[in-house]
Protein backbone atom coordinates (compact mmCIF):
# COMPACT_ATOMS: atom_id res chain seq x y z
CA UNK A 1 0.00 0.00 0.00
CA UNK A 2 2.86 2.38 1.22
CA UNK A 3 4.26 1.41 -2.49
CA UNK A 4 1.46 1.98 -4.44
CA UNK A 5 1.18 5.62 -2.74
CA UNK A 6 4.79 6.67 -3.48
CA UNK A 7 4.49 5.68 -6.82
CA UNK A 8 1.23 7.95 -7.48
CA UNK A 9 3.18 10.86 -5.53
CA UNK A 10 6.06 9.95 -8.00
CA UNK A 11 4.12 10.13 -11.05
CA UNK A 12 2.08 13.05 -9.85
CA UNK A 13 5.19 15.06 -9.38
CA UNK A 14 6.93 13.56 -12.28
CA UNK A 15 3.32 15.00 -14.61
CA UNK A 16 4.00 18.17 -12.47
CA UNK A 17 7.58 18.77 -13.61
CA UNK A 18 7.07 18.17 -16.76
CA UNK A 19 3.89 20.33 -17.35
CA UNK A 20 6.33 23.11 -15.58
CA UNK A 21 9.12 22.58 -18.23
CA UNK A 22 6.55 22.20 -21.44
CA UNK A 23 5.23 25.81 -20.43
CA UNK A 24 9.04 27.39 -19.77
CA UNK A 25 9.73 26.19 -23.15
CA UNK A 26 6.58 27.80 -24.58
CA UNK A 27 6.59 30.85 -22.63
CA UNK A 28 10.38 31.64 -24.26
CA UNK A 29 8.77 32.44 -27.53
CA UNK A 30 6.24 35.04 -25.74
CA UNK A 31 5.36 38.48 -23.65
CA UNK A 32 2.63 39.22 -22.06
CA UNK A 33 1.58 42.87 -23.02
CA UNK A 34 -0.70 44.03 -20.80
CA UNK A 35 -2.84 47.02 -22.01
CA UNK A 36 -4.26 49.52 -19.52
CA UNK A 37 -6.66 52.85 -19.84
CA UNK A 38 -7.43 54.79 -16.89
CA UNK A 39 -5.81 54.84 -13.31
CA UNK A 40 -6.83 56.37 -10.36
CA UNK A 41 -7.61 55.93 -6.38
CA UNK A 42 -10.72 53.71 -5.70
CA UNK A 43 -12.13 56.58 -3.62
CA UNK A 44 -12.78 58.44 -6.92
CA UNK A 45 -13.30 55.42 -8.97
CA UNK A 46 -16.83 55.56 -9.04
CA UNK A 47 -18.14 55.23 -12.49
CA UNK A 48 -18.02 51.42 -12.66
CA UNK A 49 -16.27 51.69 -15.94
CA UNK A 50 -14.01 48.22 -15.60
CA UNK A 51 -11.18 50.03 -17.97
CA UNK A 52 -10.56 52.30 -14.93
CA UNK A 53 -8.60 50.65 -12.72
CA UNK A 54 -8.31 51.08 -9.14
CA UNK A 55 -4.61 52.61 -8.33
CA UNK A 56 -4.63 50.23 -5.13
CA UNK A 57 -5.07 47.39 -7.82
CA UNK A 58 -2.92 48.38 -9.89
CA UNK A 59 0.05 48.89 -7.54
CA UNK A 60 -0.66 45.21 -6.26
CA UNK A 61 -0.53 44.13 -10.21
CA UNK A 62 2.90 45.36 -10.00
CA UNK A 63 4.13 44.03 -6.92
CA UNK A 64 2.79 40.78 -8.29
CA UNK A 65 5.13 41.10 -11.31
CA UNK A 66 8.30 41.95 -8.79
CA UNK A 67 7.62 39.01 -6.65
CA UNK A 68 7.65 36.56 -9.54
CA UNK A 69 10.37 38.25 -11.24
CA UNK A 70 9.25 39.48 -14.45
CA UNK A 71 11.08 42.80 -15.58
CA UNK A 72 9.50 45.36 -17.66
CA UNK A 73 10.51 45.82 -21.50
CA UNK A 74 10.65 49.32 -23.20
CA UNK A 75 9.03 49.38 -26.49
CA UNK A 76 12.47 49.11 -28.50
CA UNK A 77 12.74 45.87 -26.21
CA UNK A 78 9.96 44.90 -27.57
CA UNK A 79 10.61 45.56 -30.85
CA UNK A 80 14.69 44.04 -30.85
CA UNK A 81 13.05 41.03 -29.25
CA UNK A 82 10.06 40.49 -31.68
CA UNK A 83 12.44 40.71 -34.85
CA UNK A 84 14.71 37.92 -33.02
CA UNK A 85 17.66 40.62 -32.91
CA UNK A 86 17.41 40.60 -29.12
CA UNK A 87 17.09 37.78 -26.60
CA UNK A 88 14.18 38.05 -24.05
CA UNK A 89 16.63 37.27 -20.44
CA UNK A 90 13.87 35.81 -18.12
CA UNK A 91 10.67 36.62 -17.94
CA UNK A 92 9.57 39.84 -19.43
CA UNK A 93 6.36 42.06 -19.83
CA UNK A 94 5.49 45.16 -21.87
CA UNK A 95 2.89 47.37 -20.29
CA UNK A 96 1.18 49.62 -22.34
CA UNK A 97 -1.71 52.42 -21.69
CA UNK A 98 -4.52 53.58 -24.65
CA UNK A 99 -5.34 57.33 -24.71
CA UNK A 100 -3.00 59.52 -22.86
CA UNK A 101 -5.40 59.75 -19.50
CA UNK A 102 -4.19 62.33 -16.89
CA UNK A 103 -4.71 60.37 -14.15
CA UNK A 104 -2.20 57.98 -15.85
CA UNK A 105 -0.09 61.16 -14.92
CA UNK A 106 -0.89 61.46 -12.03
CA UNK A 107 -1.35 57.90 -10.48
CA UNK A 108 -0.24 55.14 -12.75
CA UNK A 109 3.54 56.83 -13.59
CA UNK A 110 4.65 57.55 -9.83
CA UNK A 111 4.18 54.24 -8.67
CA UNK A 112 5.74 52.84 -12.08
CA UNK A 113 8.58 55.13 -11.29
CA UNK A 114 8.73 53.60 -7.13
CA UNK A 115 9.15 50.15 -8.83
CA UNK A 116 11.01 50.84 -11.28
CA UNK A 117 8.97 49.73 -14.36
CA UNK A 118 8.84 50.49 -17.90
CA UNK A 119 5.68 51.08 -20.11
CA UNK A 120 4.27 52.99 -23.31
CA UNK A 121 1.37 54.84 -23.61
CA UNK A 122 -0.55 55.45 -27.02
CA UNK A 123 -1.83 59.06 -27.09
CA UNK A 124 -4.77 60.06 -29.35
CA UNK A 125 -3.29 63.39 -31.22
CA UNK A 126 -6.21 65.32 -31.31
CA UNK A 127 -6.77 64.86 -27.23
CA UNK A 128 -3.55 66.11 -27.27
CA UNK A 129 -3.77 69.15 -28.79
CA UNK A 130 -6.81 69.50 -26.58
CA UNK A 131 -7.73 71.69 -23.13
CA UNK A 132 -5.94 69.12 -21.06
CA UNK A 133 -8.33 68.29 -19.04
CA UNK A 134 -9.37 64.74 -19.20
CA UNK A 135 -6.18 63.97 -21.28
CA UNK A 136 -2.32 64.66 -21.35
CA UNK A 137 -1.81 67.94 -23.73
CA UNK A 138 1.50 68.95 -25.03
CA UNK A 139 2.96 70.61 -21.69
CA UNK A 140 1.60 67.37 -19.85
CA UNK A 141 3.95 65.58 -22.25
CA UNK A 142 7.06 67.28 -22.17
CA UNK A 143 6.38 67.08 -18.00
CA UNK A 144 5.97 62.98 -18.60
CA UNK A 145 9.42 63.39 -21.31
CA UNK A 146 11.31 65.11 -18.07
CA UNK A 147 10.15 63.44 -15.61
CA UNK A 148 9.71 60.00 -16.62
CA UNK A 149 12.35 58.68 -18.88
CA UNK A 150 10.66 55.21 -17.89
CA UNK A 151 7.61 55.92 -20.04
CA UNK A 152 7.55 55.95 -23.73
CA UNK A 153 5.01 57.82 -25.94
CA UNK A 154 3.68 56.51 -29.05
CA UNK A 155 0.56 56.54 -31.60
CA UNK A 156 -2.87 55.91 -30.85
CA UNK A 157 -4.08 57.92 -34.02
CA UNK A 158 -4.73 61.67 -34.53
CA UNK A 159 -8.47 61.31 -34.65
CA UNK A 160 -9.11 57.72 -35.77
CA UNK A 161 -11.32 57.07 -33.08
CA UNK A 162 -13.87 59.24 -34.99
CA UNK A 163 -13.06 57.53 -38.42
CA UNK A 164 -15.80 54.39 -38.99
CA UNK A 165 -13.97 53.62 -42.77
CA UNK A 166 -10.52 53.61 -41.78
CA UNK A 167 -9.15 53.95 -45.68
CA UNK A 168 -5.80 54.20 -46.74
CA UNK A 169 -6.07 57.85 -47.38
CA UNK A 170 -8.11 58.17 -44.27
CA UNK A 171 -5.33 56.73 -42.57
CA UNK A 172 -2.77 58.51 -44.41
CA UNK A 173 -4.06 62.05 -43.41
CA UNK A 174 -4.35 61.15 -40.12
CA UNK A 175 -0.63 59.76 -39.91
CA UNK A 176 0.35 63.26 -41.36
CA UNK A 177 -1.34 64.86 -38.69
CA UNK A 178 0.08 63.01 -35.58
CA UNK A 179 3.62 63.49 -36.94
CA UNK A 180 4.51 66.80 -35.74
CA UNK A 181 3.34 65.87 -32.24
CA UNK A 182 4.88 62.33 -31.47
CA UNK A 183 7.71 61.57 -33.10
CA UNK A 184 7.65 57.39 -32.91
CA UNK A 185 7.54 54.18 -35.41
CA UNK A 186 4.69 52.22 -33.17
CA UNK A 187 0.92 52.47 -33.13
CA UNK A 188 -1.80 50.97 -31.52
CA UNK A 189 -5.45 50.74 -33.59
CA UNK A 190 -8.12 52.52 -31.67
CA UNK A 191 -10.39 50.06 -30.55
CA UNK A 192 -7.70 47.29 -32.14
CA UNK A 193 -9.73 47.64 -35.24
CA UNK A 194 -7.90 47.70 -38.50
CA UNK A 195 -8.12 46.23 -42.11
CA UNK A 196 -5.68 45.91 -44.57
CA UNK A 197 -5.75 49.10 -46.27
CA UNK A 198 -4.57 50.46 -42.93
CA UNK A 199 -1.57 48.42 -42.50
CA UNK A 200 -0.63 49.37 -45.95
CA UNK A 201 -0.61 53.40 -44.56
CA UNK A 202 1.09 53.07 -41.51
CA UNK A 203 3.88 50.34 -43.83
CA UNK A 204 4.10 53.33 -45.90
CA UNK A 205 4.72 56.30 -43.43
CA UNK A 206 7.45 54.49 -41.79
CA UNK A 207 5.82 52.73 -38.72
CA UNK A 208 7.11 49.42 -37.72
CA UNK A 209 4.96 48.06 -35.35
CA UNK A 210 1.24 48.33 -34.26
CA UNK A 211 -0.57 46.75 -31.52
CA UNK A 212 -4.00 45.45 -31.78
CA UNK A 213 -6.56 45.29 -28.15
CA UNK A 214 -8.55 42.36 -26.75
CA UNK A 215 -10.94 40.76 -25.41
CA UNK A 216 -12.69 41.16 -29.01
CA UNK A 217 -9.86 40.58 -31.98
CA UNK A 218 -7.12 39.06 -29.49
CA UNK A 219 -6.86 38.40 -25.93
CA UNK A 220 -3.99 36.89 -25.61
CA UNK A 221 0.06 36.82 -25.11
CA UNK A 222 2.33 38.04 -28.31
CA UNK A 223 4.07 35.52 -29.75
CA UNK A 224 7.40 35.51 -32.12
CA UNK A 225 5.23 34.11 -35.32
CA UNK A 226 2.79 37.39 -34.56
CA UNK A 227 2.63 39.67 -37.51
CA UNK A 228 4.31 43.08 -36.76
CA UNK A 229 1.17 44.81 -37.29
CA UNK A 230 -1.12 42.45 -35.59
CA UNK A 231 0.44 42.29 -31.99
CA UNK A 232 -2.24 40.95 -29.74
CA UNK A 233 -2.63 42.49 -25.91
CA UNK A 234 -4.43 41.45 -23.16
CA UNK A 235 -6.88 44.02 -21.48
CA UNK A 236 -6.47 44.15 -17.90
CA UNK A 237 -9.49 45.43 -16.48
CA UNK A 238 -10.41 46.54 -12.80
CA UNK A 239 -12.63 43.18 -12.15
CA UNK A 240 -10.12 41.34 -13.30
CA UNK A 241 -9.52 38.88 -10.51
CA UNK A 242 -5.56 39.02 -9.27
CA UNK A 243 -5.76 34.95 -9.20
CA UNK A 244 -6.46 35.71 -13.53
CA UNK A 245 -3.58 38.12 -13.85
CA UNK A 246 -1.26 35.54 -12.19
CA UNK A 247 -2.73 33.32 -15.22
CA UNK A 248 -1.92 35.54 -17.86
CA UNK A 249 1.54 36.26 -16.72
CA UNK A 250 2.52 32.29 -16.26
CA UNK A 251 0.45 30.45 -18.71
CA UNK A 252 1.41 30.16 -22.45
CA UNK A 253 -1.43 31.56 -24.06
Amino acid sequence: MKKKILLILGSLLLIFVLVMAIIVIKDRNKVAILGYHSVMPRAINTTGDNLIVDSEKFEKELKILKLLGYKTMTIDEYYCWKNKQCKKEGKQVLITFDDGYNNNYEYAYPLLKKYQMNATVFCVGSYVMGDGILHMNKETLDKVRKEYPNIDIASHSYAMHFHSEKTYDEVTEDINKMKSLIDTEYYAYPFGDWNEEYIRALKDNGYKMAFTFGPSREHRKSDLKDDNYKVPRLNISNDMPMYKFILRLILPM
